[in-house]
């Protein structure tokens, strides 16, 4: 059978304090603590829509890399392997755009300089913008403009469409014996944050364990120089949070409105 094009509508969008690529955790729950807010597109924003949601605890999204498009509309998500591939967070920060997909990737977790299958990674560059990702419930909240899904430890920037949302089911979708693969033997060296109290007391109220965790997952391009003096710039709920980072340390040396 030959390959078709299929359209997708965006029933929701995702809002949450990572305005731009750089600082979004390369997967969920590596910061836990994380934020975020499902807001439903017209036409999608029916409470009856989400009975029965607020009973799980985890919930799947399907939603789009950055050539999606936000606010309901429609995006063309061709499937043939020839398929554009979108620009968006590749794990260092960096964008692209090309007509042409690659077969392999450098992962961030290999420092950005061993190559792996396009499948056997989660890197964004895929023949096809689709993001899979598990984040925990924290609420549903019910308002005048439809309903509002509370989540917690998202890898998606601010107004990230999002595709569908499935309920995670944990005889179905939880597999104890399961093998991370070459994951395992490449485990991620989160870094020490050093955050002075007096900028700390700059982090709005209920902020500031997200970001320590965005912090610490190194938001820099895998296989960054090591320029210790050199000083970083994370927009983070409003915020510009200036940081330096020497070897396996990094250090907050400024908090201001962004």
């Amino acid at each position: 059978m030959g390959c078709k094009e299929v359209r997708l509508r965006a029933i929701a969008h995702m809002e949450c304090d990572l305005p731009q690529k750089f600082g979004i955790p390369r997967n969920s729950f590596l910061a836990p603590d994380l934020q975020g807010r499902i807001v439903f597109e017209a036409g999608f924003a029916l409470p009856s829509a989400v009975a029965g949601l607020e009973s799980f605890s985890h919930l799947w999204l399907i939603w789009a890399f950055e050539n999606g498009v936000p606010g309901g509309g429609a995006a063309d998500v061709p499937t043939d392997a020839g398929a554009r591939r979108t620009a968006t967070q590749d794990g260092d920060g960096a964008a692209a755009a090309s007509a042409k997909w690659s077969p392999t990737v450098r992962p961030p977790r290999l420092g950005g300089s061993e190559r792996k299958g396009i499948f056997a990674t989660r890197s964004p560059f895929r023949p096809n913008p689709i993001g899979l990702t598990c984040v925990k419930l924290d609420c549903v909240e019910l308002t005048e403009a439809g309903p509002v899904i509370h989540v917690l430890g998202a890898d998606l920037r601010d107004g990230t469409p999002i595709y569908d949302i499935k309920p995670y089911i944990p005889f179905a979708d939880c597999h104890p014996e399961a093998s991370g693969g070459w994951i395992e033997e490449s485990p991620w060296q989160e870094l020490e944050v050093e955050f002075p109290a007096e900028l700390q007391e700059r982090v709005p109220t209920g902020k500031l364990a997200g970001l320590i965790e965005v912090l610490r997952q190194d938001p820099r391009r895998a296989g960054s120089k090591h320029e210790p003096n050199r000083v970083y710039h994370l927009a983070y709920a409003g915020l510009d949070v200036a940081f330096r980072v020497d070897g396996s340390d990094l250090r907050v040396v400024g908090v201001n409105s962004g």
